[in-house]
């Protein structure tokens, strides 16, 4: 959708349309009108607008603390690189009891000119969106926190002899030690994420907000990249998908992985339960996959995506899932941060 649109409440915010316009970036698209572009699957965005915005008047009057809410438009070229094409730089500002945005937009310039610098600095807000974001949600909300439930339903109603207990015990290890040691150190009041990566309270809040559109059914890799528009669904790839971006290791890889586990789950279960009928009468189960869904993630027990736990599709599918997030999707998101952060103005933080 050309120009990008904004999810936030009009009666509150009013209209958030993105200023990006055709004149901005039609100058690199290689011959393309905006909705070729569009059609062939070669425009994308990193869109940080509306998670943010509900959160800088605040932000921005506290001592030291300025951002803006962005947005980033690319172009994936035909040489198959990702390119950037125009940044959108918003802060809110109250009128007529709306919190609208002040937008300007921004386009690449070559190095060396006080332009250039300007195109340095726009891209530098970004990364300071996109290292919260990291941080808040990729990391501790949809790695950590997410898995806590599952991991507590598991002791508390798999036998340790349960063929799932033993299943998902050794990706569960020292997450719930870990998680302790956040709330002591790293997420806690005044700790290292309201110090560094987004200030006071307001680091939390953001992870809890975002928290309440969280679907377990969306967590997969496969359903990820289609959510996210990375990829679109092939039935005549062993991943069910096919890649819009071919250079993308992290989803290559990550595909090659998801699928082994897939296999090893739907191998591994189905010695032990033969038919939907088994998996039913299996009462250990039913009662660990109702309290991670009920009570563990009682906010959202309610919504309609949460799998019955009636078939063993479903059975395979969710600890497939699980196993995934404790494993190849915390590596990716975990050990490779000093690499990227470690250089400061590389992910630069609030």
């Amino acid at each position: 959708e050309f120009p990008p649109k904004s999810s936030l409440d009009p009666s509150k915010f009013g209209d958030h349309t993105s200023t990006i316009t055709a004149a901005h970036i039609q100058k690199n698209l290689e011959g393309l009108t905006v909705q070729q572009a569009l059609e062939s699957n070669r425009l994308y965005i990193l869109d940080h607008h509306d998670r943010f915005m509900p959160f800088l008047i605040e932000v921005n009057n506290l001592p030291g603390n300025f951002i803006y809410a962005t947005r980033t438009l690319f172009f994936l070229r035909g040489d198959g690189r990702l390119t950037p094409l125009a940044i959108e730089l918003s802060e809110p500002v109250i009128q007529g009891g709306l919190t609208i945005a002040k937008s300007k937009v921004y386009t690449p310039v070559p190095s060396g000119s006080v332009e250039g610098w300007v195109w340095e600095f726009a891209k530098a807000y970004v990364a300071v969106n996109d290292s919260g974001w990291h941080q808040l949600v990729s990391h501790w909300l949809n790695t950590h926190a997410v898995m806590e439930p599952f991991v507590i339903s598991t002791n508390r109603h798999l036998s340790v002899t349960h063929p799932v207990h033993k299943l998902l015990s050794p990706h569960y290890r020292d997450t719930m030690t870990i998680n302790a040691l956040a709330r002591q150190t790293l997420i806690n009041a005044g700790g290292i994420f309201e110090m560094t990566v987004f200030p006071g309270k307001f680091a939390l809040g953001m992870s809890s907000v975002v928290y309440k559109d969280w679907k377990f059914t969306e967590q997969g890799l496969p359903d990820d990249l289609i959510k996210r528009g990375m990829a679109v669904e092939d039935l005549s790839s062993p991943y069910k998908v096919r890649l819009l971006v071919s250079d993308y290791p992290y989803a290559a890889d990550g595909l090659a992985i998801w699928h082994a586990i897939e296999q090893y789950v739907g191998e591994y279960l189905a010695i032990y339960y033969p038919d939907d009928g088994v998996l039913r009468g299996d009462t250990e189960l039913q009662a660990w996959w109702k309290e991670a869904r009920e009570v563990g993630h009682g906010d959202l027990k309610d919504a309609p995506w949460w799998p019955r736990m009636q078939g063993v599709g479903e059975l395979a599918k969710a600890c497939t899932t699980i196993i995934w997030i404790g494993s190849a999707l915390h590596a990716a998101v975990n050990f490779g941060q000093y690499p990227y952060a470690g250089f400061l103005p590389n992910r630069p933080t609030v």
